[in-house]
């Protein structure tokens, strides 16, 4: 099983394992076309979720203010707005009895 978005791949570390490996996309520009393209980065290896997903929020919002210079105030606003997010999506796809352990 792999997880897939379209910034980032997580793919369990053995099929018993409750760690992730993750790996974010970047852009790449080709040497002999010129053109770029969406290519694997370097992998984060053994996250557990929690960690993967505080990774990909934060990966979130580096990549939207990535030449802007803002403020602790509006980072800490913007990393919890993409964390949000993303927990939303995940309880969204939960069936109503599942144990979140929240």
């Amino acid at each position: 099983m792999n997880i897939v978005e379209q910034d980032f791949t997580m793919k369990p570390c053995s099929s018993d394992s409750s760690r992730f490996d993750l790996i974010f996309n970047k852009r790449v520009k080709k040497r002999d076309t010129g053109e770029y393209a969406i290519e694997p980065g370097d992998p984060l290896y053994g996250l557990t979720l929690p960690t993967a997903l505080t990774r990909i929020a934060h990966h979130r919002v580096a990549k939207k203010y990535e030449e802007a210079n803002i403020s602790l105030k509006e980072f800490l606003r913007e990393y919890q707005l993409a964390y949000k997010e993303i927990v939303k999506l995940c309880r969204e796809s939960l069936p109503e009895k599942f144990d979140t352990g929240e």
